[in-house]
């Protein structure tokens, strides 16, 4: 395809300071990076040594074509890739002398058109001369051949050896459109014959036209030898697909990790590389589309790359550029709290709608870990109507039963589901491809249509040339699907019609799957890199009580409300939501940076609660006794009452502590072996069973370290029995028992308290980590016989199954949980575990109990060798007798941020509960800065619930209450039920609005005042 012209010059410059990136002025001489120095070129030989890892190395080439010259001219480079790993090592982007980007580079993508490229885009000067300057990042290969190797190469700085990158090719070609064209054909056609059955005529036919090219094409007259081949081909390539083929519509894509073998800075850069490239090929196909997903994205080019955000702009409004998901990142999809997967909707919704215009309609999540049961409910109340995955085809047990159906949520809330059944986001569209997309596809009796995302992803690259040819010739080939380049939108639109038409007629056959979407893989990123998990929980506990006092402090004393401090915030945790930095399996860089940025926005945060607090001046504050929400269902301000001081014995056989609600046996080894509720004399410790019991499990995964924990890791516990202290603590009124252990290198101190008047023991461990490959868990069986448990997700519950019985039972040895897990005997007697920063846990039974077993602390060495070393705290308590409201509002006091000073104050809002059981989760001031205030009430328990909701005095006598979506406008006519009566504007009621809630309904209220 290419014929050799000549050698180029090429110089080179090592960004100091760690090689650090510096805008593309300083490095072209046009401006100056304060105390960066001045660029300083030197002569770059080929084969020449660049590097190390994580640095940048600017090289300026230039060189000329003769006019004799004909056709294309292409400079082509080879910075010293491997073949493989599109997007995960060193990549490059090309500049003009003027600052202009041309193009990234990669494996797949070396070449830079000079002249003749189609667009009118000529880099050639008149005297035929060139200048470019390449931006090289020694991005280090992590993920190689094999894969998960032990590399420190996460950080910067390594001890271990890099071998640096080569230049190993710098020329200009004549690049040969005929030849290339055959290479195409050949591609298709011999791809196609390769899936063809050795009964089909139609394999032979392609293989013996195949033969016949080859025998044509001679290297003598490799142009004029192209084109009689190709009529060889021809007819075959003429021959249409069968009318009853399957449909697929394919959209250009780069599933873009904001972080994960790279820092965030470098997916900055990953942006810049990809969307130029993308540019390119819409330029040169104008039948093609792109989408790319993630209001942080655009939002990083808009800031760093003005001209190529501009440039986007254009082509968004020709609708080929296609913004989707509406969401600020595409963020783990179980872990982040109800309201954080609400502003990640809101976030994202209003940057494409402000900036472009564009309502997306379509949740687009390809490579979460599991998808919560909540989701289908908050993506219709955003106005979402589809929702696309892929991830699943992953399960390590079963296969998922569909590829389009309706995805019915915890609350019965329905959304159009599509997984495509190739089973990648990152399909190069080839015949394998495509052949797998139609064989594996589930409902092939009532759907003809898929979605095929193609374009290299995770590190970037997107779609090549290539791919836009096959793409071309698979239009309409007999043999294989029909593919079509059409956007999102219209596939979403047929798709989901044919699924309707079968629900309107024939409903038994209308696919559907109710329930959370549980990934039979990638359970231990519940639990990697604890430090996530824990300061995610904690900044969401701290918005939930920064945005009421701000609320309060504004409605109550005019002080003005922080809406950009808070926005500014939210969208740095909604990053750090993404679904490979909360769940932990990203590189050593990444989380080091996670942590400290979410240190400074606890900081932050603590500093906008002390000035609302401050706002009520010293005579109306005190010690933390206000309420802030989650508002447990009462009007009034919760009186605090310790109740009767805990009674402290010791014996022979422990140490008891009873406070006249519970009684607790904790023996001489430190572990609970009695725990009871003296209310009903009910024992929930098992027979011969410990409560508190620390275990260890070797945890070394087959593949993927930080992402899996393996079933036959649980097989085999190590008990942790060892004591080295233990002593009585007493605290006021509250006792408790302080018991320090050993496990090989690590320290674990177990403080067990009872605290007087409460129906909880409460257990906090302190861990100093140093295990390499181990899983520690904290075990809880309790003398509770159930079938299910209920696991607390997103605005409601997860009910799942202790038992066994079936493959995809066993799948579920480890799941996910946010502050509660309960269980109960036929409904007669429950008991909850709340946490305050765990997320993975197992839960089997046993005989006539039920076993859980919190998972605290993993030891996996990829992608980040040391991953968790270091000190971690964890607290979690235990509740005889709880049922789920208990749980939940227990959970939630647990959960509280700490805060020293509160206003004494009754709630800006409150419910008087008819039936069932509902809670006020949050309350701030609308986004638009109305000065509205804005009320998420849900429902709890999984059934319906009535209640009246109560207004502040200082709303005044005619505020009005009204429902919205998430996004606070009118709801849409075909979204999900509402809760409130009288949304139209009805003045308040004199005893309250009335608020009707079905099973885990979320409502959105907007008070007027």
């Amino acid at each position: 395809m290419h014929t050799r012209l000549a050698d180029v010059e090429v110089e080179a410059w090592a960004v100091p300071d760690a090689g650090e990136p510096v805008s593309v002025a300083h490095a072209l001489g046009l401006g100056q990076d304060a105390g960066r120095g001045i660029p300083d070129y030197q002569p770059f030989a080929l084969g020449g040594s660049w590097g190390p890892a994580w640095s940048t190395t600017w090289f300026r080439i230039q060189g000329s074509v003769a006019p004799s010259v004909e056709g294309p001219v292409d400079l082509l480079l080879d910075l010293g890739w491997f073949d493989h790993s599109v997007g995960g090592h060193c990549e490059a982007l090309v500049f003009t002398r003027h600052g202009t980007i041309v193009k990234g580079l990669h494996p797949r993508q070396s070449q830079i058109r000079l002249r003749g490229g189609g667009t009118g885009h000529e880099l050639l000067d008149s005297e035929g001369r060139f200048l470019l300057y390449v931006e090289a990042a020694a991005n280090p290969l992590l993920l190689g051949l094999p894969p998960f190797v032990v590399t420190e190469h996460g950080e910067k700085g390594a001890r271990e050896p890099f071998e640096q990158f080569r230049l190993r090719r710098a020329e200009t070609a004549v690049f040969s459109p005929d030849v290339h064209a055959l290479s195409c054909d050949l591609d298709v056609l011999g791809g196609l014959a390769a899936e063809l059955g050795e009964e089909e005529p139609r394999r032979w036919r392609l293989l013996r036209a195949i033969e016949e090219s080859l025998d044509v094409y001679t290297a003598e007259s490799p142009e004029a030898s192209a084109r009689e081949a190709r009529t060889v081909l021809a007819p075959l390539l003429a021959s249409p697909a069968h009318a009853s083929a399957h449909r697929i519509t394919a959209v250009g894509h780069a599933h873009m990790d904001s972080a994960w073998l790279w820092p965030l800075r470098e997916t900055v850069r990953k942006l810049a590389r990809t969307v130029s490239n993308v540019l390119a090929l819409l330029d040169a196909h104008q039948d093609l589309v792109y989408t790319m997903s993630a209001a942080q994205h655009f939002t990083w080019l808009e800031e760093h790359y003005p001209d190529l955000f501009a440039r986007v702009r254009q082509y968004v409004e020709q609708g080929r550029f296609i913004p989707v998901g509406g969401m600020w990142v595409e963020p783990d999809g179980v872990i982040p709290t109800g309201e954080s997967m609400v502003r990640q909707l809101t976030y994202g919704k209003r940057y494409f709608l402000g900036r472009f215009g564009i309502d997306t309609r379509e949740l687009w999540l390809p490579d979460s870990f599991g998808y919560s049961g909540a989701l289908p409910q908050l993506a219709r109340r955003a106005g979402a109507r589809w929702f696309l995955t892929q991830k699943i085809s992953w399960n390590d047990t079963t296969t998922f039963p569909h590829h389009s159906f309706w995805w019915e949520g915890i609350d019965g809330t329905r959304i159009f589901t599509h997984f495509p059944p190739a089973e990648t986001y990152a399909a190069e569209v080839t015949a394998r491809e495509l052949g797998h997309a139609v064989a594996t596809f589930k409902d092939k009796a009532i759907a003809s249509h898929s979605l095929l995302p193609y374009g290299y992803g995770d590190g970037g690259g997107g779609p090549t040339r290539e791919m836009a040819e096959r793409l071309r010739r698979f239009a309409d080939l007999e043999g294989a699907p029909k593919v079509t380049p059409r956007t999102p939108h219209e596939f979403f639109e047929d798709a989901e019609a044919e699924l309707r038409e079968v629900s309107e007629t024939t409903p038994s056959m209308a696919p559907v799957y109710r329930g959370e979407l549980y990934l039979e893989l990638h359970r231990g990123t519940l639990t990697s890199q604890t430090a996530m998990k824990q300061h995610n929980r904690r900044c969401e506990s701290l918005l939930r009580a920064a945005e009421y006092l701000s609320a309060a402090a504004s409605l109550l004393r005019g002080r003005p409300y922080p809406h950009e401090e808070l926005d500014d915030i939210w969208r740095s945790v909604l990053l750090l939501q993404f679904h490979d930095i909360l769940p932990g399996t990203s590189i050593s860089w990444v989380h080091r940076e996670a942590r400290a940025t979410y240190q400074s926005l606890e900081t932050r945060l603590h500093a906008l609660i002390e000035q609302s607090v401050a706002a009520f001046g010293r005579e109306q504050s005190g010690p933390a006794t206000g309420v802030l929400p989650p508002f447990v269902p009462d009007w009034s301000t919760p009186s605090v009452s310790h109740g009767v001081p805990v009674k402290v014995i010791d014996g022979d056989a422990g140490t008891v502590l009873d406070n006249d609600v519970v009684r607790v046996v904790i023996d001489k080894t430190g572990h609970v072996t009695s725990l009871v509720d003296t209310r009903n004399g009910r024992e929930v410790v098992p027979p011969g069973r410990r409560l508190n019991e620390l275990q260890l499990f070797r945890d070394e995964p087959v593949c993927w370290d930080a992402w899996d924990v393996d079933r036959h890791a649980l097989r085999h516990p190590e008990v942790i029995d060892d004591v080295t202290a233990r002593r009585v603590l007493h605290e006021g009124p509250d006792a408790g028992i302080e018991v320090v252990r050993r496990v090989g290198t690590s320290t674990i101190v177990l403080t067990m308290w009872l605290r007087a008047g409460a129906a909880r023991l409460e257990t906090e461990c302190v861990v100093d980590w140093q295990e390499r490959e181990h899983l520690l868990k904290a075990a809880v069986p309790v003398h509770i016989m159930a079938r299910t448990a209920r696991f607390e997700t997103q605005y409601g519950y997860v009910e799942r199954p202790l038992l066994v019985n079936t493959e995809a039972e066993e799948a579920m040895f480890e799941a996910a949980m946010h502050r509660y897990v309960q269980v109960s005997d036929g409904g007669h007697y429950g008991l909850a575990v709340i946490n305050n920063t765990m997320y993975g846990a197992d839960a089997r039974a046993e005989s006539d109990s039920t076993v859980f077993r919190l998972s605290l602390l993993r030891g996996a060495r990829f992608p980040d060798p040391d991953a968790d070393v270091g000190r971690h705290t964890f607290r979690w308590a235990v509740l005889p007798g709880a049922d789920v409201p208990t749980a939940v509002e227990s959970a939630a006091s647990f959960n509280a941020p700490d805060i020293a000073v509160l206003p004494h104050l009754a709630p800006l809002v409150g419910l008087k509960l008819l039936t069932g059981h509902a809670i006020v989760d949050w309350v701030k001031l609308a986004d638009d800065g109305s000065g509205d205030l804005v009320v998420r009430v849900y429902e709890t328990q999984g059934g319906p619930a009535r209640a009246l909701l109560h207004l502040c005095d200082a709303l005044g006598p005619d505020a009005v209450a009204r429902e919205t979506d998430l996004l606070e406008r009118e709801p849409a006519a075909d979204g999900p039920p509402l809760a409130l009566s009288g949304t139209s504007g009805d003045a308040r009621p004199a005893d309250g609005a009335h608020l009707a809630l079905g099973p885990f309904q979320v409502a959105t209220l907007r008070i007027t005042r």
